[in-house]
């Protein structure tokens, strides 16, 4: 949730609990003392839940860590409620020992109320936060298009991304090798291309940049693809390895 939605969403469950309970037990000043008590620890409970377990391990796939997290939340969140439930009735029955019994009655079901809400604004948060993700995923697969567009002997050149079968920095300028045979030279950097070409190509050297499904063969140290020869320096070693292995 936005942080002021949330806050204004939380400000008015308590004012709603305070207006349920006060009426149904005709004391909106014990509606008020209990909400104040218990909502801290939903509103800590709602925010762990929604900001770290749900984008951290659910919409990540991690499900036996987030329902392990989640289990351990609610069982602590469930016996800060017992206490402060417990403390509540020790102040109130200090002040009010002969209503003690009817409060009880009238407020039992005010947790579980509360739980409910904090039941209902995580599966909200989750849908909003999945339908997030799935936006700007979409958004990432839009950019990484099909073709670049490079300025090479004073026009315009469109390139399929698909043909490229590696990028050789020069300095100022760019070599493009194509599957063809053709070698394409731009005045550019090769990391601007880096950022152009998407998930299907990957740098492997400060000088270098290879189509992944062109590769023949490879190690820790050379990439081979179409019989040449290109060094993986140090700095890339780690990428490579885990993209291509």
């Amino acid at each position: 949730m936005n942080r002021y939605f949330e806050i204004f969403f939380w400000l008015a469950v308590s004012f709603i609990l305070v207006i349920i309970f006060g009426s149904s037990a005709g004391n909106y000043i014990h509606a008020f003392y209990f909400v104040s008590f218990l909502m801290p620890v939903i509103i800590a409970s709602s925010w762990f839940i929604n900001s770290v377990l749900i984008p951290g391990y659910l919409l990540k796939k991690k499900y036996p860590e987030f329902i392990l997290y989640l289990v351990y939340t609610i069982i602590i969140s469930l016996n800060l409620v017992i206490i402060l439930v417990f403390i509540a009735f020790l102040l109130l029955a200090y002040y009010e020992f002969e209503n003690l019994w009817s409060i009880m009655t009238n407020f039992r079901f005010m947790p579980m109320m509360m739980y409910l809400i904090l039941l209902i604004s995580g599966f909200i948060s989750m849908v909003r936060q999945y339908f997030k993700l799935q936006s700007i995923t979409g958004s990432a697969n839009n950019n990484e298009s099909e073709f670049i567009v490079v300025r090479s002997e004073r026009k315009n050149r469109k390139i399929n991304c698909n043909s490229i079968l590696y990028v050789e920095s020069m300095a100022d300028y760019v070599r493009i090798f194509l599957d063809s045979g053709e070698k394409v030279i731009t005045r550019t950097n090769i990391s601007y291309l880096d950022s152009k070409l998407g998930a299907n190509h990957l740098r492997i050297h400060r000088s270098y940049i290879v189509n992944i499904n062109k590769i023949d063969y490879y190690t820790k140290e050379k990439v081979i693809l179409s019989g040449k020869e290109l060094p993986v320096s140090r700095t890339y070693k780690e990428m490579v390895t885990k993209t291509l292995d």
